[in-house]
């Protein structure tokens, strides 16, 4: 995917404006909610409370497990890739990209949040969503062939480890 549209497809050259306000909305987003839940007092970096913790990290794996789900639609998509044009595969793959980031949003807190209920959870959990997160930071640099095929292999401990928070935190 070319990041510089050409200066003779104004179709495309809309779409590139379109991702780059949404991705900015979507940061500014990201920073309010961030310096509403501070001034509310909570802090995920903080140890909490396991009454606290555990109806946050239900809900985390639920929305969690929709993100993995919506990704795992786009892998299936993006294997008749052929079938779709130039705009349509940037546009997938602009979604894939901005719900990676939400994925690694979640785990970063996860992992937080589950460092509150240790030793209640297993170390092993804890250090899965700690790698989890890591793996979805580094996901997007790949190249579209690399990406896809790590992108099915992350999915897959993915939704492993969603079953087990599901699990851990019931």
């Amino acid at each position: 995917m070319d990041p510089h549209p050409q200066d003779d497809d104004p179709a495309e050259a809309a779409v590139w404006q379109a991702m780059v306000l949404f991705s900015t909305l979507s940061t500014a987003t990201e920073v309010w909610h961030a310096v509403r839940e501070r001034r509310a007092g909570r802090d995920p970096s903080a140890q909490e409370e396991a009454v606290v913790v555990r109806p946050y990290l239900r809900q985390a794996a639920g929305e969690l497990q929709a993100l993995l789900m919506q990704l795992q639609a786009g892998l299936i998509q993006a294997e008749r890739a052929d079938e779709e044009g130039h705009i349509a595969a940037l546009v997938r793959r602009y979604h894939d990209l901005m719900a990676l980031h939400r994925v690694a949003q979640h785990l970063k807190v996860i992992h937080q949040r589950l460092l509150s209920l240790y030793p209640a959870v297993t170390e092993a959990l804890v250090e899965e969503a700690r790698l989890l997160y890591g793996q979805s930071s580094v996901l997007p640099a790949d190249e579209d062939a690399v990406f896809l095929a790590r992108l099915g292999s992350f999915l897959h401990q993915a939704l492993v480890f969603t079953g087990s928070l599901h699990r851990a935190v019931w």
